[in-house]
């Protein structure tokens, strides 16, 4: 795998059940808040214990959520970036249409958005 445009697509297939997304969206957001804290309080110590729980949570999401392998070995820098980009598109309502793109419209489309109404 030489880019991150490669990646993407394994990235998502990856991540395409929603428990898996619900655990990452999580982990990012505690990981988020953690190294944000840690800035406030100027404690490096909170941004590696943020860092750690985040990839605690999402590593537990693959195997709570749908028994797959997280791709952290794959590439941990791309992994964190399209979690980033993950989050970013579920919140704006760009996930559906990704997923249906490079997963298939047998993915989880509806539920594939944080921005979407309920039905």
């Amino acid at each position: 795998m030489t880019s991150f445009k490669e990646f993407w697509p394994l990235y998502l297939r990856a991540h395409q059940h929603r428990r898996t997304r619900i655990g990452h969206y999580f982990a990012t957001a505690i990981a988020l808040s953690t190294v944000a804290t840690s800035f406030v309080l100027q404690a490096i110590w909170l941004t590696i214990l943020g860092i750690i729980i985040g990839y605690g949570i999402a590593l537990a999401s693959h195997r709570l959520g749908d028994g797959s392998k997280s791709l952290v070995l794959v590439n941990p820098v791309w992994g964190a970036l399209a979690d980033f980009k993950m989050c970013w598109l579920a919140l704006t309502g760009g996930l559906a249409a990704q997923l249906a793109q490079h997963v298939g419209p047998a993915c989880e489309q509806v539920e594939g958005s944080m921005a979407e109404s309920p039905r």
